[in-house]
C-alpha cells in the first residue's frame, strides 16, 4: 500500500491578479510564501520518501516544503501539469466572464464537453496525470508520497477517482490524502487546508466559490486605449490616489501615452468591470528598455471602486505585459508622502529607497520567472 499526499501548489500570481494560467508559468505571491511556510509546519512529523511535482515554477517552489526540510530530491514531471489552456493562457478571467462566458461554465462545470483552440480535453489532461500517479505509485511502493500539482487538473482527476463526484472546490496548498492498494485508489481525505488561518488563506478573502458567489463582482478585463486623451484624462482625474502616484505622475504618464501611441497601443489600457471603466494602466515601455526593466508610469482606481482590492489586477496587467516582452522587473517612482501608495506597492512585493534629489520612493519587483 502507498500513501500519496496531492498538494495544490501556493498562491500564485493568478491566484492574486485575477488571470486564467494553466501552464503559464508564473511566481509565487507574498502570501504564498506565507502559505508554504505553514505547510512546512503541516509536514514537520510526516515522513515522506518520495516527492513529485509539476514542472512549472510554483509547484516546485511550493515542493521545497517537503524537500528542503528533509533533503529530499524532487522528481519533475511534466505530466502533473495545469490544464493547457491553449488561446486561454493568462487571460483576465474578467475577460472570458465578458466575452466567453458560455465556455467558462462548461469548464467549470462540464469539462468534458469543453474545447479551446490549442487546449487539451478532459480525457488527456486527467489521463496523463493519472499515468503519472499510478507510475510514483507503484515506485512508492509501501512508502509515502507527495505531489505538488494545480488547482483544475486536480479537480479533474479528483472527479474521476470519485466515481464522477465533483469534490469541494480546493484553496492553495490545500491536502488531499490518497491511498493505492492492489491498482486501485481511495481516498482519506480532500482539499483540507486546516494548516493556514484565514490572515493567509486564499479562499478566505475570495467569495466566487461560496455559495452564490460571482467572480464578476470583482473579475476586470483590459481595453487598450492608445493614446485616447478624453480616456485618459477622465480617468486619471476621477482615480485620485489610491493606488495611483500622484498628480505629477499623471502629467508625465500622459507625455508618455503619446510616445506609447507610437511603441504599443496595449500600453494604456482602461480596466474594466463588465462594460464600465473602473481604473486605468500607464505603462511606459520605451523607458529603461536598455536596463530590461518595465516602468509603471501610472496606476489608478475609479473613486467609486476604492476599498474593494481590485487595484493588484492593475499589477497584474503589467506583470503580464513586461513578461511578454522579457523584462526582468518592474519600476515606479512614488511621492515620499504618498503613504497609500507606498503600502500598496510594498504589500505586493515592490521594495526601494528614497530618492534624496526629490523626496520619492523608487520602488522595484522582480517578475522573471526561475527556469
Amino acid at each position: 500500500m502507498t500513501k500519496i499526499y496531492l498538494i495544490r501548489h501556493a498562491e500564485a500570481e493568478g491566484n492574486l491578479y485575477r488571470r486564467i494560467h494553466g501552464q503559464y508559468d508564473s511566481l509565487i505571491t507574498q502570501n504564498g510564501l506565507r502559505q508554504i511556510e505553514a505547510l512546512k509546519n503541516r509536514f514537520e512529523n510526516i515522513r515522506i520518501d518520495c516527492a513529485a511535482s509539476s514542472d512549472l515554477f510554483r509547484a516546485r517552489k511550493t515542493a521545497e516544503a517537503v524537500c528542503l526540510p528533509g533533503k529530499l530530491p524532487l522528481q519533475q514531471d511534466a505530466r502533473f501539469r495545469e490544464v493547457r489552456l491553449g488561446e486561454w493562457e493568462d487571460l483576465p478571467f474578467g475577460y472570458l466572464e465578458q466575452f466567453d462566458s458560455e465556455r467558462l461554465r462548461t469548464f467549470n462545470h462540464d469539462p468534458a464537453n469543453w474545447k479551446v483552440a490549442g487546449a487539451e480535453t478532459f480525457e488527456q489532461y486527467t489521463g496523463r496525470f493519472l499515468a503519472a500517479l499510478r507510475e510514483l505509485a507503484e515506485r512508492c511502493e509501501g512508502g509515502t508520497a507527495a505531489v505538488f500539482t494545480h488547482g483544475c487538473v486536480l479537480r479533474g482527476v479528483q472527479y474521476v477517482l470519485r466515481g464522477c463526484q465533483w469534490p469541494p472546490y480546493c484553496d492553495n496548498t490545500a491536502v488531499s490524502l490518497l491511498r493505492y492498494e492492489n491498482g486501485e485508489f481511495s481516498f482519506e481525505y480532500l482539499n483540507d487546508n486546516s494548516h493556514l488561518d484565514e490572515s493567509i488563506s486564499t479562499f478566505a478573502r475570495q467569495r466566487w466559490w461560496r455559495e452564490g458567489g460571482d467572480r464578476a463582482d470583482y473579475n476586470m478585463w483590459f481595453r487598450p486605449v492608445g493614446n485616447d486623451e478624453k480616456q485618459f484624462w477622465r480617468l486619471s482625474e476621477d482615480a485620485g490616489r489610491f493606488t495611483g502616484l500622484g498628480t505629477d505622475d499623471r502629467n508625465q504618464a500622459y507625455e508618455d501615452s503619446i510616445l506609447n501611441a507610437f511603441w504599443d497601443a496595449k500600453a494604456n489600457a482602461l480596466a474594466m468591470l463588465r462594460d464600465r471603466p473602473a481604473g486605468i494602466v500607464q505603462l511606459s515601455p520605451a523607458r529603461y528598455l536598455n536596463e530590461n526593466v518595465g516602468y509603471v508610469s501610472y496606476l489608478a482606481m475609479e473613486n467609486s471602486e476604492r476599498g474593494k482590492t481590485l487595484g493588484v489586477q492593475l499589477l497584474g496587467y503589467a506583470v503580464s505585459y513586461y513578461r511578454r516582452k522579457n523584462r526582468d522587473r518592474l519600476r515606479l517612482s512614488v511621492s515620499a508622502e504618498n503613504e497609500t501608495a507606498l503600502g500598496f506597492f510594498r504589500r505586493y512585493g515592490f521594495i526601494g529607497a528614497t530618492d534624496p534629489v526629490n523626496g520619492r520612493f523608487v520602488l522595484e519587483k522582480n517578475i522573471s520567472v526561475p527556469k
